[in-house]
Parts: C-alpha cells; structure tokens; sequence
C-alpha cells in the first residue's frame, strides 16, 4: 500500500553511492528520515524531489522504526526567487538544524505551521525568534522574566543566559549593560505580549543571538549553522 505525504525537505545527505538521505518534515507523518534512492545519478529523475528547503509531495510504503524509500513524488514550491538571498539561505540551514535536533512528535503541528511560516515570511528573522522562543517554552527552561533572578529587583540591567532571566546591576557581571529594547523584547516575547510592532521598530539580531545561545546553553545544543550565520 503507497503511503503520501505533503511537507518540507529540511536536509539533505548523501548516503551510499548514489542516494540521499532527506529529513522530511511532513503534514501527516511527521519528522522522517528518507532515502531518495539514485539522487546522485547523472540524469537522475529524482532531482527535483531532494531539493534542500523546498516543498514537496512524496509517495511512499511507511514501515514503522524502518529507513523507508521514497517512491516517487512532486516538487510543490522550490522557492527558487528566495534562493537568491543568502540571508534566507543561511535561516533556512539555523530553521533546519534546530528542528532536527529538538523536534518533538507530541508538538508537531507548531513545528509544522512555524517551518512553513519561516519558508514564506516576509520578516525571516522574526519569524525565526518567535520559532525559537516556542521551542524553549515547550522545552521547559522558560527564564524568569519578573525581576531580578537572585533578588527580584525590578531595576533590570541584563539578560543572562546562564542564571535563566534577568538580573540587576548588583548582580550582573562588571561592565554588563544590555539594551532597553534587548530586555523589553525578551520579557514581551516570553509572556505572550503583543509586540508586533515593537519589534519591527529594533535591531532584532542580538535578540536572535541571546535567544539562539539561551537554547544552546540550556538544552545543550551547538548549532553548527549559527556560527557560521554569527561569523559572518
């Protein structure tokens, strides 16, 4: 019986002599690992169908805890014109990797909905914190956005990464001093805020890089693709 599914080629590997291996991202079946047999082959008909970050269509026979083969299937979207763009390129590698290493099945349809929103978005960088931040709350290491965390002070002076939230001036690092719109990102983004707006008005890279470290360093990460994005 052929199975099929609708979703997003996340990465792509070569396996073997000719084939691909392809982490698929899909509607119904959720994070998969496919061989796309004869990828490499010159001439091979199967190009298409192992295109990185794309959208596609893919029929299969889906055995359970099995390396399943992919049939035969259509490219949806190649997002060729965005291709074009290093910096969607460069999301698309961080968007890629962070779904690998953290998706959960029991969350699949946030994973779902938000790689499709970061695959479209016209604002690719706030759509990758607002991924980001969901992932942290699921995971459950939400830092304590209320005041200081060692003594509850509201005269907040930074964010950090390893105490989990804020702290005041007493107790941060000498010579620590984050931003204001660094800080009232974070605390409108971990308590549901609506700020939209707010955010398209601030530089919104180190609010990505706090939050990429935060998930790093409390879920013990290292995301290849962010130091390359951060060496740039």
């Amino acid at each position: 019986m052929n199975n099929s599914d609708e979703g997003f080629v996340i990465s792509t590997t070569p396996y073997r002599e000719h084939d691909c291996m392809v982490h698929f991202l899909g509607k119904e079946y959720g994070l998969i690992r496919f061989v796309l047999p004869g990828y490499y082959k010159p001439k091979s008909k199967q190009g298409s169908l192992g295109l990185e970050f794309s959208q596609v269509r893919y029929r299969f026979n889906f055995q359970e805890n099995r390396l399943n083969r992919i049939l035969n299937g259509e490219l949806i979207e190649g997002y060729l014109h965005q291709r074009t763009d290093l910096e969607w390129l460069m999301m698309m590698s961080l968007a890629s990797e962070i779904t690998v290493r953290t998706y959960d099945p029991s969350a699949h349809f946030y994973f779902y909905d938000h790689i499709a929103l970061l695959f479209s978005s016209n604002n690719l960088m706030k759509a990758m914190i607002e991924f980001i931040v969901g992932i942290i709350k699921h995971q459950g290491f939400t830092p304590d956005i209320s005041g200081c965390v060692v003594c509850g002070s509201q005269h907040i002076n930074t964010f950090s990464i390893e105490r989990g939230g804020y702290l005041c001036t007493m107790h941060s690092p000498a010579y620590v001093k984050d931003s204001k719109e660094l800080l009232l990102a974070m605390k409108g983004l971990f308590i549901g805020a609506e700020i939209d707006a707010f955010l398209e008005t601030i530089e919104l890279t180190p609010v990505l890089e706090r939050l990429v470290k935060y998930l790093e360093y409390h879920g013990d990460y290292r995301f290849n693709s962010w130091k390359l994005i951060s060496g740039m």
